[in-house]
This record gives structure tokens, sequence and C-alpha cells, in this order.
């Protein structure tokens, strides 16, 4: 963008030039179990380039810290920008963290990541502000900035994928709990555990319908000669049940997969009556890898059940969307998050 410089000369002339304004850019990073997608975003949070490297925790600290910072710095070079116009760094990771000091406290399935200083290490390498969040709760700030949840002050989020991941946004601000830990919905118990049971988890939201379960129950349905298009997909390795083979497999024609599909949506809509009953959002948003693939067969079950259950007048109105910003969500919302807490125009108390 062009700016009108107005300069007044030795003599009183007005001489009228014209400068380009310094772009800005931010960064956004969403870390994973196995591995790094960095984010580079321009002053509309667009992504302009990605990089996606995979990361194995077991090789250490060092590597993985590496890695995001070789990320980092690809993205930039790739979008043809200088390290200097990055404005800040935003952040998304499993686990708890502690804020406002962007430490993890604990993260799964990457062990060295306790008490992890991850905000101080990476501002010190490139100077900018960084703001580290759950991964969750960035992926939902992402939606409530740019996608399904825009502008709305109270917003739920449910994430099904490998296991089932919740996040808040209340009063338009997230809320993240006394340790940084709240949203936890896939551990809520839907059922009373078995005391004879060596699955302690028994009966929680995840190990319903988390994708261990959907893949051990679809596998049985091979067995037993009811899903033949999954079975070509995937034949005995039940490792590759995954969401497109299940879309596959239900477009195909597995009316038995498809019905599984909608009673584990059915599951998710007892656990969103609760949330409706227990907080009074004005939306739920269902995200994840499992939902943007069978959309179609688990809005509609969900969001029937949660309104037969949910107390009648708390229910009314509540809306059901799914998540609009997909692989993105959690760059977007880091990025935005970071933008937000640092660089904003704070509001006077008046205004």
């Amino acid at each position: 963008m062009l700016q009108r410089l107005h300069i007044i000369g030795k003599k009183g002339f007005i001489i009228i030039g014209m400068r380009r304004r310094a772009k800005k850019y931010f960064i956004g990073i969403d870390i994973g179990g196995t591995k790094i997608l960095a984010a580079l975003l321009n002053e509309q949070f667009e992504v302009l380039q990605t990089d996606k490297a995979k990361v194995d925790a077991n090789k250490g600290e060092k590597v993985f810290f590496d890695s995001l910072i070789d990320g980092v710095k690809k993205v930039c070079k790739e979008g043809e920008v200088s390290l200097k116009e990055i404005q800040a760094i935003g952040i998304g990771c499993p686990g708890m963290i502690k804020n406002p000091d962007g430490i993890i406290t604990l993260s799964p399935n990457i062990s060295f990541m306790k008490n992890y200083p991850l905000a101080k290490k990476v501002k010190q390498r490139f100077k900018v502000p960084v703001v580290v969040e759950n991964d969750v709760n960035a992926g939902l700030y992402g939606e409530h900035a740019f996608g399904a949840a825009k502008g709305v002050e109270n917003v739920v989020g449910i994430f099904l994928g490998t296991g089932v991941g919740g996040a808040m946004i209340l009063n338009g601000q997230i809320y993240r709990g006394t340790i940084g830990a709240a949203g936890e919905i896939g551990h809520t118990f839907l059922s009373l555990p078995s005391l004879v049971s060596s699955f302690d988890r028994e009966g929680t939201l995840e190990a319903k319908v988390g994708r261990h379960a959907i893949s051990s129950e679809a596998g049985a349905l091979m067995l037993k000669q009811q899903a033949p298009v999954l079975f070509e997909q995937v034949g005995y390795d039940v490792k590759k049940i995954k969401s497109k083979a299940l879309l596959k497999s239900i477009q195909g024609g597995d009316i038995f997969i498809q019905n599984l599909i909608e009673d584990k949506a059915r599951i998710v809509g007892i656990s969103m009556a609760n949330v409706v009953n227990l907080l009074n959002p004005q939306m739920i948003v269902l995200g994840g890898g499992v939902v943007e693939s069978m959309e179609e067969w688990i809005l509609p079950p969900a969001k029937e059940t949660m309104q037969k259950y949910a107390m009648p007048p708390i229910v009314k109105g509540v809306k059901v969307v799914a998540a609009k910003c997909g692989d993105y969500a959690i760059v977007k919302g880091a990025a935005k998050l970071a933008f937000d807490t640092h660089l904003a125009p704070k509001r006077k108390d008046n205004e």
C-alpha cells in the first residue's frame, strides 16, 4: 500500500511524494505428535506459504526445535519475506499450556515437553512476540475469527480425530481453566466405568467415538462381511481405516458403516446436550478429520440427539455447525491470537 507524503520544502513549497507502507506478516505454527506445520500469513491472516515437516519426538528436543525454526525460515524464504518483517508468532500445541508465559506443562506424545518454555525459546530466536496456545483452543479461535463461529460470543468446539478434543470461547475469550487444561471433553464420562475393567477410560466420549473405537468396530463389520467396499480398500489392515476410507465405504453403499458413523454421531450428540445444559452456549462447532469427511452423516444425527436430550429452554436456538477453516484453523487462530495479545490496539475502558 502506498502512503501520500506532504513535505514542506525550504521555500515553503509543498512536495507531494509516495512511500510504500511496510507490509506486516505473521507466522502460525501447528505442532502435532508427528509433524510441524508452519505457515506465513499476511495482515488479513491469509495463508501465503506453508511448510509441513515430519518430526519424530523420540529424536529429542534439539531435532524438534531445529525443525520448528527451519519451518519458519522456509516459509519466509519461499514467500520472499524477511524475518525482520515478521510481527509476531503464534503456536498451537497439544497439551496443557501455562499462559501468558507460554510454558508447555505437559504434552501427550512429546515426552520432553514438561515445563518446556517454548515461547521464550522462540522469542529469543526471532526477537518478536510469541504466543503458545493449546492446539484445540487455537483451532476454535481460528473458527471464531475467520470461520464458522465468526462473531459468536459463546461457542464450544468439539473436534473428532484420533482422540476427541474440546475448547470453549466464553464471552468472547478463550476459557483455559485454572491450569490451562479446560475443554477435555473427550475424557468426560458418558457412562459409569466398570470397576473390574483394566481399561481405566472406559465410558468416556473418546473411548466411544475416537478413531480407535470407530476403526475397531468397522473392522468387526468387515469380518462379518458387512462392509465389502471398505474391505476392498484396506483389507485386513485396521490401521488403514481412516476418514477417507470410511467416506468411500459409505459412498460405495456400505450401509452398516453409515449406520456406525451415525450411531457415533448420536453419542457425540449426548455430550453436546451435556455441554448445552452446563454452559448455555450460542453455538457448537464440530470439526476434525472425521467431520470434514462425513459432515452429512454426522451433523444431523448429532444435532437431533442434542435437541432431544438437552433442556428445551436452553437448547432452543443453539446452532450446530461444521468447522470451516480445515487444516489451517490452528495456524490462523494462533497467529491471530498472537496479534490480539501483543499488537492489537487496546480499547479504552470508556469506549
